[in-house]
């Protein structure tokens, strides 16, 4: 188990933002993610799971105690019939090629969603019409000296919500069930979702997606967009001008820009439509 001190978050943040972690370990078994744990427990460090922190703002501090990272040095996918059995590090756009690939249909929706597995399971993320969620046919987690797994019935999602974040576990490796397609027809479908993806939002620019969640009803970006905060900034951070539901890094922005444009927005919004907004991005580190 390797450990590398102060390692800085900006540089595994797809916003490009964020301070020091005081240890960060990328492991490559179970074994030696719970052996991370128990130095942790041990030591008395906090513990701060991410994958590709492509949905993650890290504050200017950083984060204290260890991160471990889920990515690329934890990412195995293998397909046995209509189901794919993969590792919590595997990019979740692959898996969506990987199931093209196979001539299997359901994971179109996530060709253009960034980040992992793990993280996609953690929010339950989704993207035009479908989500991970009702895919899952079994998940293996663990904790510092436990494994275990739960099936399709014993998986709670909501939207952006799932059981991962309230029983508070790692999530290792999950069975994903899909369906056969016709494969013509399933990369149709994910030129289509990819192509209205570059055209409508900012794919040029650091960002970590879409920044608030979808009050029940309504959508984010026209109700900033009428609030006239298009293009607006604080500092380095900018609500797009292409899309008013994502932050974007336009140069040297601070984690603090980010905040502060994040609190600025959520105020007009409620000042105008008595509507209270909630980040979608996840927010970590000392404040």
């Amino acid at each position: 188990m390797k450990l590398i001190k102060d390692y800085l978050m900006a540089d595994l943040t797809s916003l490009g933002v964020g301070g020091p972690a005081d240890l960060l370990c990328k492991p490559e078994s179970i074994p030696e993610i719970q052996a991370a744990l128990k130095y942790a427990r041990e030591h008395n460090l906090p513990v701060t799971i991410i994958g590709y922190g492509s949905n993650l703002l890290v504050t200017d501090k950083g984060i204290r105690g260890l991160v471990i990272q889920l990515a690329e040095n934890f990412a195995k996918a293998a397909v046995s019939g209509t189901k794919i059995r993969a590792a919590a590090g595997c990019l979740f756009s692959s898996l969506s090629k990987l199931a093209c690939h196979h001539s299997l249909t359901g994971l179109e929706f996530a060709v253009g969603i960034p980040g992992s597995l793990g993280g996609a399971i953690y929010m339950n993320a989704g993207a035009y019409g479908g989500e991970i969620g009702p895919l899952i046919e079994e998940i293996t987690w663990v904790t510092e000296d436990k494994t275990g797994v739960w099936s399709k019935a014993d998986f709670n999602y909501s939207y952006r919500h799932s059981r991962v974040q309230t029983d508070k576990v790692i999530v290792v490796e999950a069975v994903i069930q899909l369906k056969p397609g016709n494969k013509k027809e399933i990369l149709e479908k994910m030129k289509e979702l990819q192509a209205k993806r570059h055209e409508l939002q900012p794919l040029d620019q650091p960002s970590a997606g879409s920044t608030f969640k979808r009050p029940p009803g309504l959508y984010v970006g026209p109700m900033i967009e009428g609030a006239n905060l298009k293009g607006y900034k604080i500092g380095g951070a900018q609500v797009s001008p292409k899309h008013a539901g994502f932050i974007v890094n336009t140069g040297g922005a601070t984690a603090q820009d980010v905040l502060d444009l994040i609190a600025h927005i959520q105020k007009t919004i409620k000042d105008m439509y008595d509507v209270d907004l909630q980040p979608e991005l996840r927010i970590v580190g000392e404040k």
